[in-house]
């Protein structure tokens, strides 16, 4: 049985406590600490990374441009790069990109994949033998609804991901989210991104989740809260393109909050280094109170539809990360300044990595032998660096 100690973060609070994990599963909770543990520090759930397009991580060179001429289909950069690589390549980028997200306390992602059939396949083969759990939001190859091949998406992956509806015949798309309801799948878009869109024909197609809502209005955000629709909100992204999100009035207008990272061509898939920044813009409209940073980052463990509960609780997954904050004791503060070189302990999928001087290490398990000190992995095809 493996033991961590110190501070359990629950209800937007820190308090002492101690979590032990046997089996992949945590067996038992306590408001005592102990000091017979593996790790001590601030005990926290594995973060959501609730937006992301790992495929982008196939993207090598640096990249500069619009938002258009980035992302946008069907010509943007990444969409030409994508069209080109070969399946090996995006692949062997994606699982770099996965195994980066995992060492930095994440272990479950939100991904919307373009590329048809095709790019649900490479995101699935790069998974394989990872402890992640993606939820997968496919789209059609084209910018046309082909039923067949939807309902192919639709048997493959967890619900239908639209860029926005700017893109899209809006006959087409709502077609596509009427097949995903009657599948029992989701619908997720982008929303107000480069413009403010019209609200009334996001929410006209029944959506689970929409991304960014930048551009939004205070009327548009209370539509969204109105219709329980949570709002993902990716903060490096924005900026790279040129757009400040208002989180203060993205708090402030009652909206289930997320927090994602966005391309994978453009930031690296540090949940810290979101926090990090979030929290720095917010205060170019105020702030936010803390905790709602962090919940936002916490949130989503369970899926979608599951409650909002950040607290490690017996019975759960053993997915939970130990942060060694700056000063020894927990703050807000400290805990959005922290780096993943802060993190002493990741337990993911029944595998525990802890930290010594040379990096991250694998504790020894029968499905998994001991590993060395974690090491920047040779260039393969499809690893990049990040743009920030």
């Amino acid at each position: 049985m493996l033991r961590v100690s110190g501070w359990l973060y629950e209800a937007g609070r820190f308090r002492g406590g101690t979590v032990a994990v046997e089996g992949g599963v945590v067996v038992e909770v306590s408001h005592r600490q102990t000091a017979q543990a593996a790790a001590k520090g601030l005990i926290l759930p594995a973060f959501t990374n609730a937006h992301t397009h790992a495929g982008d991580a196939v993207v090598r060179e640096e990249v500069k441009g619009t938002l258009e001429q980035l992302v946008a289909p069907p010509r943007g950069l990444k969409h030409r790069v994508l069209s080109a690589a070969k399946d090996e390549d995006v692949i062997a980028a994606i699982r770099a990109y996965l195994e980066d997200m995992v060492h930095t306390g994440t272990t479950r992602f939100w991904d919307f994949r373009e590329m048809g059939l095709r790019g649900v396949r490479q995101l699935y083969a790069a998974t394989l033998g990872l402890p992640v759990r993606p939820l997968v939001f496919g789209r059609p190859a084209g910018m046309t609804y082909e039923a067949d091949e939807v309902r192919a998406l639709l048997r493959a992956c967890d619900g239908i991901g639209l860029s926005s509806l700017l893109d899209w015949n809006a006959a087409d798309a709502a077609k596509m989210a009427k097949a995903a309801h009657a599948a029992g799948k989701m619908v997720a878009l982008h929303a107000s991104e480069r413009v403010r869109e019209d609200i009334d024909e996001v929410l006209d197609l029944k959506p689970d989740l929409v991304v960014h809502m930048t551009q939004a209005t205070a009327a548009d955000l209370a539509r969204v809260r109105d219709a329980d629709v949570p709002v993902v909100m990716c903060p490096r992204s924005n900026a790279f393109f040129g757009k400040i999100v208002d989180v203060p009035g993205l708090a402030r207008s009652g909206v289930r909050l997320l927090l994602g990272t966005d391309n994978a061509m453009i930031n690296a898939p540090s949940m810290l280094r979101e926090l990090d920044f979030a929290w720095k813009v917010a205060q170019l409209r105020g702030g936010v109170e803390p905790h709602v940073l962090l919940d936002a980052a916490l949130r989503g463990r369970k899926g979608l539809s599951e409650p909002d509960d950040a607290a490690v609780a017996p019975g759960d997954p053993a997915d939970l990360i130990v942060l060694d904050v700056p000063g020894g004791r927990p703050t807000f503060g400290g805990v959005f300044r922290s780096v993943e070189t802060d993190i002493s302990l990741v337990s993911a999928g029944g595998r525990t990595w802890l930290r010594n001087h040379g990096g991250l290490v694998e504790l020894a398990s029968p499905a998994h032998p001991p590993r060395g000190p974690r090491s920047r992995r040779p260039r393969r095809a499809g690893r990049r660096r990040s743009a920030t």
